[in-house]
């Protein structure tokens, strides 16, 4: 009896040693491993955040304001609530976008501005300032392009317009409605040769 148990006792105690060296041993294997980071969960939360885009040059060429920002690592989107984008190019009016909320793509190259947006181009040489209220509004920055096919109205001037989708060019300088197109036109006042207005 007596060998039995000095034979099996350290036994035990010997799988029981092994045991916990394994253990020990799987945690620190899975302490030093590097996590699997899910792409498309949040890494990074701000508050009343300031996101500056610079050209090639160095020069600035929007801000984009919010009160809360949210970056996901997938395709480095920005999410964004309570969005004021200002965009400036030189030689080119102004814009304006103000959103409820809105989501970036492409390193904020790409900007969709999702519910009530209201987006405004500065007066620009002779044309008067342009005023664009709608909802789900695609921006790129980069083509100076913004789109919807949601309905529109646009304000220029007296001049008042409304229709289910557009694009605005800011390079050519041109709003195109595409469909159910309602338009008040005032024509500007043309001086005649000898100095009245007709």
């Amino acid at each position: 009896m007596r060998s039995l148990s000095t034979w099996v006792l350290p036994m035990i105690l010997l799988l029981m040693v092994g045991s916990l060296i394994w253990a020990l041993s799987q945690v620190a294997t899975n302490i030093a491993m590097p996590q699997k980071v899910d792409a498309k969960m949040p890494d990074m939360f701000g508050k009343d955040s300031v996101l500056l885009r610079f050209d090639e040059q160095g020069k600035k060429r929007s801000i984009l304001i919010a009160s809360h920002v949210t970056h996901i690592p997938d395709n480095d989107t920005m999410l964004f609530e309570a969005p004021v984008l200002t965009q400036t190019e030189p030689g080119k009016p102004k814009v304006v976008v103000v959103g409820t909320r809105a989501k970036t793509v492409q390193k904020a190259s790409q900007t969709w501005f999702y519910d009530a947006t209201n987006l405004r181009r500065a007066p620009f040489e002779d044309q008067a300032e342009l005023v664009i209220d709608g909802r789900d509004i695609w921006l790129d920055s980069k083509a100076e392009i913004a789109k919807s096919t949601q309905f529109v109205t646009a304000q220029m001037g007296k001049n008042h317009a409304e229709g289910v989708g557009f694009v605005l060019n800011n390079m050519l300088q041109t709003l195109e409605l595409k469909s159910k197109v309602k338009m008040t036109y005032v024509p500007i006042p043309r001086t005649a040769p000898g100095g009245a207005a007709h």
